[in-house]
């Protein structure tokens, strides 16, 4: 299944409040029937967190398993519980092989809104990922659908391990990395691109951030799900390694965002999903721009593209770090290795 069939056979496809956004460089066409109301910016009534930490227990060696493009109860009506049920084998052996300090949920956590069960899936998917028992961040992806945003806001901040604190900056938020002596030592970007990937409000959080004299200078990694138009030009400019199986689709960003990650200041690489059967890495400036390993069984792209998840071994000592692929069964894959 192919992303044009994978959207065909989506409730997003079926449902009847839908508007025409321009696509850039997408594998579906200059246009694409998206959702009508933007994903996880609602906020509640209830007074939330904004900030979170995470202590680790060598900076030298942090270790964060990326999972993306999990899709639970994606077609469940033809798949059944088989395909998620893999999916959650998969993400408990991968954390038992690995031992990662944090987990980074980057967006289609589950599938879409079908008769107002976006709330029911939701609610199923934080429970499966908290019980993981690893710290997690999450990042809204273009299938997290529900009538319930601000609801959602409040389930994914008082969730157990979830470090989700986007409450109320429009999904957008920092986890920052702390050693023993609680100094941050690393941050994590997170944006919300919703369903139309990084556009002004997601640009205003960063430049506001970047103003912010408070805001500890460190070096930093950016997570979002839907990739920005950077990563088009790199692929195509000969300058990634890794492979790529359809078109990087945008839904529109049109290429003012990398300058505002460059201003926010010490950005070393951003990690993005959203495309099943892209996984490369490309440098521009200093900031590599990086797939994630698309993980969820139920979603399209396993026979091409195998499902697995992304692991970052980072040293915040020296500012190095490093990725691979990794799967179930213990092997790995990285470009040219």
């Amino acid at each position: 299944m192919n992303r044009r069939q994978f959207l065909q056979t989506s409730t997003v496809a079926a449902a009847g409040s839908t508007f025409l956004l321009p696509n850039v460089a997408s594998a579906l066409g200059p246009l694409e029937l998206r959702p009508a109301m933007p994903i996880g910016l609602a906020a509640p009534e209830k007074e939330l967190p904004g900030t979170t930490s995470l202590k680790v227990a060598n900076p030298a060696e942090v270790k964060i398993l990326q999972l993306t493009d999990i899709h639970f109860f994606c077609d469940r009506d033809t798949l059944g519980e088989k395909a998620d049920q893999q999916t959650l084998d998969d993400f408990k052996r991968l954390v038992d092989l690995h031992e990662p300090e944090l987990l980074a949920v980057t967006g289609d956590l589950w599938h879409d809104n079908p008769d107002q069960r976006g709330g029911e899936f939701s609610a199923w998917a934080i429970d499966k990922v908290s019980a993981l028992g690893i710290p997690w961040l999450f990042t809204w992806g273009n299938h997290d659908e529900l009538d319930d945003y601000a609801a959602a806001q409040v389930a994914l901040t008082e969730s157990e391990r979830c470090l989700y604190r986007g409450g109320h900056s429009g999904g957008n938020y920092e986890v920052k990395l702390t050693d023993k002596e609680d100094r941050v030592i690393w941050q994590l970007v997170c944006l919300n691109t919703t369903n139309q990937g990084v556009q002004d409000a997601q640009e205003k959080w960063l430049a506001a951030r970047a103003e912010d004299e408070r805001r500890p200078r460190t070096n930093a990694f950016c997570f979002l799900h839907i990739p920005i138009i950077e990563y088009h030009r790199l692929w195509h400019a000969g300058k990634c390694r890794g492979l790529q199986g359809e078109e990087v689709c945008t839904y529109g960003e049109d290429g003012s965002a990398f300058s505002k990650l460059e201003k926010l200041g010490g950005i070393k690489a951003c990690f993005c999903g959203h495309d099943h059967v892209n996984d490369y890495g490309g440098s521009r400036d200093g900031i590599e721009l990086v797939y994630g390993r698309a993980s969820g069984h139920a979603g399209y792209g396993g026979d091409e593209v195998r499902k697995g998840g992304k692991l970052i071994t980072l040293n915040t000592v020296d500012g190095s770090y490093a990725w691979k692929s990794v799967f179930a069964d213990g092997t790995s894959w990285v470009p040219g290795a």
